[in-house]
């Protein structure tokens, strides 16, 4: 029995989770062009993990996972056009460590939904963000490179936009990383209403 109980509880881990808006192939064709701008320093995100991130969630354990989607279930919100529009780096000040793709001024709805899904799962004590909800698209990772060649890959993409494209849907994704690679993975899906 007591083997049973180890063995079980071995396998018991807890998932990193986050909730996210997927993007249409063009939009990735888009973000995915960038790469051809060869920046020493620079690792770009392989298209496959493009997202925009509605809420990072995190580390927890797993049977806490129904909750959240219950949490979730209730919310409603109309489906929306997002543009994608401009680049930045994150921290706007001191060395950066991410460039993104942005969504200009974004869409009201999206923020709503951002704001009904922070309330929903304040209801069941996870903690909303400290920071003001920036939405954006994390297109490299810029530890080691400097910060003029962070500023000069900007400057040569000034106008970076994607077409608009229609948000009906999100997910709640799990982040794992498999045989050395991170990978995402859709856990649910809700519709937004037409």
């Amino acid at each position: 029995m007591n083997q049973h109980q180890n063995g079980s509880h071995h396998d018991f881990r807890g998932k990193r989770l986050f909730l996210s808006i997927d993007l249409p192939e063009y939009v990735k064709d888009s973000l995915e062009s960038l790469m051809q701008d060869n920046v020493k320093g620079f690792h770009f995100v392989p298209r496959e993990r493009y997202h925009l991130t509605l809420k990072f969630i995190g580390d927890i354990p797993g049977q806490f996972q129904a909750e959240i989607e219950a949490a979730i279930d209730p919310i409603e919100v109309h489906s929306f056009l997002l543009p994608i529009e401009g680049l930045g780096s994150f921290p706007q000040i001191g060395h950066p460590h991410a460039v993104w793709a942005g969504v200009s001024s974004g869409h009201p709805r999206l923020y709503q939904l951002h704001k009904r899904i922070e309330d929903a799962l304040f209801g069941i004590g996870i903690e909303p963000e400290k920071r003001i909800y920036h939405p954006h698209i994390t297109i490299a990772r810029v530890n080691h490179a400097s910060e003029e060649t962070t500023r000069q890959f900007l400057k040569r993409h000034p106008d970076f936009g994607a077409a608009p494209f229609r948000v009906d849907q999100f997910h709640l994704m799990q982040s794992e990383v498999l045989d050395g690679k991170r990978t995402y993975r859709i856990e649910k899906t809700w519709q937004l209403l037409p």
